[in-house]
């Protein structure tokens, strides 16, 4: 996660490229983390990939700004010809705020786009904007902290009411 000796930090002009998880980057990619109010909107990134070992349809990327790991994007194919989802989708609390996570989530609807022209919807699940209460205190997301606001800002368009974990069903019509 350290720039490499001669690499400036990241900034908003990086390079955003999106990479392969594997032997010799799993463990960076499982070592981001959000912003402390941030944390109950997604599972972290070490049960994100042991659950995408294990599923076929499971999508993974980590995101790098020129060499520096700044986040992770994992996204379910279940039914290509109708929707692609965005299972987990984060930037590292140090790299927020740097247009990144546009950037990331408008790469998952370029990627879609391409490799399915018939998928009809990008599909996410988010904290609704009025946050989330749960049992488990870790759980909580202020109103803030919601994400939200964000992915509206995308085109992102409530289609469920909350579920049983307190996350609404968000999609974008391609």
């Amino acid at each position: 996660m350290k720039d490499s000796p001669g690499n400036t930090a990241p900034n908003r002009n990086s390079t955003l490229t999106f990479r392969e998880v594997t032997k010799d980057n799993w463990r960076a990619v499982t070592k981001l983390s959000l912003k402390d109010g941030q944390v109950g909107n997604l599972a972290s990134n070490l049960f994100s990939l042991c659950q995408a070992h294990y599923s076929e349809d499971a999508w993974v990327r980590a995101i790098y700004a020129d060499e520096t790991l700044v986040g992770f994007l994992m996204m379910g194919i279940w039914d290509p010809e109708e929707s692609y989802t965005i299972w987990r989708f984060m930037i590292d609390a140090r790299y927020q705020n740097l247009g990144y996570g546009r950037r990331g989530v408008e790469f998952a609807i370029a990627h879609v786009r391409q490799h399915n022209p018939r998928a009809k919807q990008l599909k996410l699940y988010t904290t609704p904007p009025e946050g989330k209460k749960s049992q488990d205190p870790i759980e909580n997301v202020k109103p803030e902290d919601s994400p939200y606001k964000f992915y509206q800002k995308l085109g992102f368009r409530e289609i469920a009411p909350p579920d049983e974990d307190g996350e609404t069903l968000m999609a974008l019509e391609l």
